[in-house]
Formats: structure tokens, C-alpha cells, sequence
């Protein structure tokens, strides 16, 4: 059997340039459809704010699941989300679009989460298995062959990059989900955030460094346990 070499040409090639393709801009008549929404649902219509509900809440969970980690807690993590949504809305003045104001309220519901978590335990070690990382370096292999896109080759490596997510600290571990795993494009995040672009983009360059030198951590470990 020959030795277990892996290399990380593809986790390199996800991590610095992304996979997901950045979110595209609503028209303006979605935009003035919701506007139309808000404004309704800032006036007591239950039905309005049940439409923004439904219409947000897949990204949201999404969002929550991918930073907190715990099944058991997204879905109230997300129900206290709209909750301060609903308490805030008449506030909103859409001086921004209302999904940047919603994932802001998300982004720093699940910050609160993790720094109450962090305060009562330490940080559990998430373990990514010696198989997975030979997935992962047979995935390296194949993606330096000419062949057409695999989407189930694209969909385990994804997998595993969320895996080794959870090796991040939580601030990293946000920017890399909200660029590579959300789409949201820079400005975006800027706005979410309240960062300067520059600040974003650092932060991005960091965030991904850091995911490289875990996945590499982790192939030496690997190594060492053969």
C-alpha cells in the first residue's frame, strides 16, 4: 500500500478563492415588493411579517447552523433571532436592505451564543478523521485531472471544509461562512458587520490562512497516527 501522502491543492484552491459563487442582488421590484411587506408588517400585519418570516428563514438557519454547530440550539437560537426582529422592526428605517439588517441581528444573536458557551466550557475538540483526511487528499488528487466539474466531489469536499471550520475561532469561523458558505460578497459583509471593506477583506485573508494551517495541522497529526 503506498504511503499516505496528501496534498491540499483543493482545500487550497476553496479556502483562498471560494467556492460559492456571491449572492445575487435583488431587482427592483422584489426590493419594492418587500419594502411594500415591511411596511405592512411595521403596521401590525401579522401576515406581512409571517411572509418576511418564511422568506429569510432558510438562509438564517443556514447562517446559525454553520456558526453555532448544535442542532438542538438552531432553532431556538433562530426563533429568538425574529423574535428581537419583530421587537425591532418598527425601528427599521431601511436606510439599508432589510437582509443586511436581519443577518446582523443573526450574526450577533450567535456571537452572544458563543461567548455565553465559551464562558461556561472550554472549547470541545472537534475531531476530523484520519478517513476523511484521505478523502479529502484523493479529492486533491482528482482535481488536478482534466475532467468535468463532480458535484458529489465538490459536495464531501465541502463537508469536510466545514468540519475543519470548527478548528477556527469563532470570528474567523464567521467570515468564512458568510463569504464562502452564504455568498454574501464583501460589501455585504461590511455592511452586516459594520467593518470598514479593508477590515473585511484582512480579516477574510487571515480567516483563510488560519483554515490552511489547521488543515495542515491535521494532516501531520495524521501522518503521526499511522
Amino acid at each position: 500500500m503506498p504511503p499516505f501522502r496528501p496534498n491540499y491543492l483543493e482545500i487550497s484552491f476553496w479556502v483562498m478563492a471560494g467556492c460559492d459563487e456571491e449572492a445575487g442582488q435583488p431587482t427592483a421590484r422584489a426590493r419594492e415588493e418587500e419594502h411594500a411587506l415591511i411596511r405592512r408588517a411595521q403596521g401590525g400585519e401579522h401576515d406581512a411579517f409571517e411572509t418576511l418570516v418564511r422568506r429569510h428563514q432558510r438562509r438564517v438557519l443556514s447562517l446559525i447552523a454553520h456558526l453555532v454547530r448544535q442542532p438542538a440550539e438552531v432553532e431556538d437560537i433562530a426563533q429568538q433571532v425574529f423574535f428581537k426582529v419583530y421587537l425591532a422592526l418598527p425601528r427599521f428605517d431601511f436606510r439599508s436592505a432589510f437582509s443586511t439588517w436581519l443577518y446582523r441581528i443573526a450574526v450577533n444573536e450567535c456571537y452572544d451564543h458563543l461567548r455565553r458557551q465559551r464562558a461556561q466550557k472550554s472549547p470541545t475538540r472537534v475531531e476530523v478523521g484520519v478517513e476523511e483526511l484521505a478523502k479529502l487528499a484523493q479529492l486533491s488528487k482528482a482535481a488536478t485531472q482534466p475532467v468535468p466539474p463532480d458535484i458529489a466531489r465538490q459536495t464531501e469536499l465541502r463537508q469536510i471544509v466545514e468540519k475543519l471550520f470548527r478548528h477556527l475561532a469563532p470570528k474567523d469561523r464567521l467570515m468564512l461562512v458568510l463569504k464562502e458558505l452564504e455568498g454574501f460578497s464583501v460589501e455585504e459583509i461590511t455592511a452586516i458587520m459594520g467593518l470598514k471593506e479593508s477590515t473585511v477583506k484582512v480579516r477574510l485573508f487571515r480567516a483563510r490562512r488560519r483554515m490552511l494551517e489547521a488543515y495542515q495541522r491535521l494532516m501531520a497529526h495524521a501522518r503521526r497516527d499511522r
